[in-house]
């Protein structure tokens, strides 16, 4: 760090690399220091040269330490801050716009360009942008003065799903990082009595009840919501063995497993002939340069395809990964397509449908379901489509708990 410091108090103050020739180098170097003129970086060339940086007040004070210790000295070459200014002295419109271009940047720096968002997966990019909005966060703002910890917080109460938010300033950019809430089923506490009802529709294959009093019994169809295991016990008269009316009713935390028989559904429709696309190799570019949002198209040209394919390119001004200036180039690139036709046999578009069908009916069964039966059907349309509707017969467990008397 203290060798930093000297490099940048050097550089500021100015100063010249010289060459000194004489017998009595070491004379010099003694005359110089008991003159407090400081050297430094003093390299020897030869018995009787020398190379030495000295500061710009130094080397004048130098021609009467080197006429005593009978030196020669020269300069070979003028370095730091006052030289430079010097040099661009005659070219004042160029320093004035290095001055200008460097406030410029430091004012742009002082504003928010990008707002980055991670870690959303079911809550849209465009929900978290807009509820920033509402909180006054966009770009275009002053990064000074925003309270991120209570920015945090209205978030959180503004947006249900959230689990955890972090927000932070880095640069010209507002990085939002957050975790979601995970789906993880209610739960009743053991001591809170409760039934057990349907997650779906099924039949039943078997009923195991620990605790409670069973709803439904082999073979019966159910629906969503029903009661499988009543929590509401009736208690029995023990002589007569039948329910006692007279005495009233318990309820318990039901326990238990409800196995059903449930089923899937998938469908999707493929045309006997497939439309081919292959790139034809022509493509058109156009430019357009982004200025604080406002867009100006340069060198644009008309699409005249019948068919392409659109590819955006954004090339974003950066100072580092943190800092975004507002100028972005955008490249919108057109690829013209020429199409065909390919008609496949029947058995082709009918393994492709099902295999479509099939897919679509397996992402929609739970974890812990047991696949049992798979089937497929098929139509024929007029228009020469194939459609596939399959079914996906699986036995899963289908209670979920739920608070007697709760919503």
């Amino acid at each position: 760090m203290l060798v930093l410091m000297l490099r940048l108090w050097n550089y500021l103050r100015g100063y010249v690399i010289i060459l000194v020739e004489g017998v009595f180098l070491e004379k010099f170097i003694n005359i110089s220091m008991h003159r407090q003129i400081y050297l430094w970086n003093i390299q020897k060339k030869s018995r009787t040269s020398m190379t030495v940086n000295v500061s710009i007040k130094g080397f004048k004070m130098l021609r009467p330490v080197a006429k005593k210790a009978r030196c020669k000295v020269k300069i070979l070459d003028k370095s730091g801050l006052p030289f430079t200014l010097h040099r661009y002295k005659k070219r004042k419109a160029f320093v004035f716009g290095i001055a200008v271009f460097i406030i410029l940047i430091y004012v742009m720096t002082s504003f928010i360009w990008a707002i980055e968002i991670k870690g959303n997966d079911r809550i849209s990019t465009e929900i978290i942008l807009e509820t920033l909005k509402s909180n006054g966060i966009k770009p275009g703002i002053l990064k000074y003065g925003i309270n991120t910890d209570e920015l945090s917080q209205k978030m959180m109460m503004q947006i249900d799903e959230l689990g955890w938010i972090g927000i932070y300033v880095k640069g010209t950019k507002v990085k939002v990082e957050i975790a979601e809430q995970k789906d993880v089923p209610e739960v009743v506490p053991q001591n809170v009595p409760c039934d057990i009802l349907a997650t779906r529709e099924g039949v039943i294959e078997s009923v195991f009840v620990k605790e409670g009093q069973e709803a439904v019994k082999v073979g019966d169809t159910v629906v969503k919501d029903q009661l499988l295991i009543s929590g509401t016990i009736k208690p029995k008269n023990p002589a007569a063995g039948e329910e006692d009316q007279t005495t009233g009713y318990r309820t318990v935390h039901a326990i238990g497993e409800v196995l059903a028989r449930t089923w899937y559904e998938g469908s999707c429709v493929v045309d006997e002939v497939q439309v081919i696309k292959q790139r034809t190799g022509r493509s058109i570019r156009n430019w357009t340069i982004s200025i604080f949002n406002k867009k100006i198209k340069l060198f644009n040209k008309n699409v005249k395809y019948e068919d392409y394919d659109k590819e955006q390119e954004i090339k974003q001004l950066n100072l580092g990964n943190d800092v975004v200036l507002p100028f972005q180039l955008i490249i919108d690139s057109y690829y013209e397509n020429s199409v065909t036709e390919n008609r496949i046999s029947l058995d082709e578009a009918k393994k492709l449908a099902s295999e479509k069908a099939y897919k679509e009916a397996t992402e929609k069964i739970p974890l812990g379901a047991t696949v049992v039966k798979k089937s497929v059907s098929f139509k024929e349309g007029n228009d020469g489509k194939i459609i596939a509707n399959a079914v996906v017969e699986c036995i899963e467990n289908i209670g979920y708990t739920k608070e007697i008397g709760g919503q």
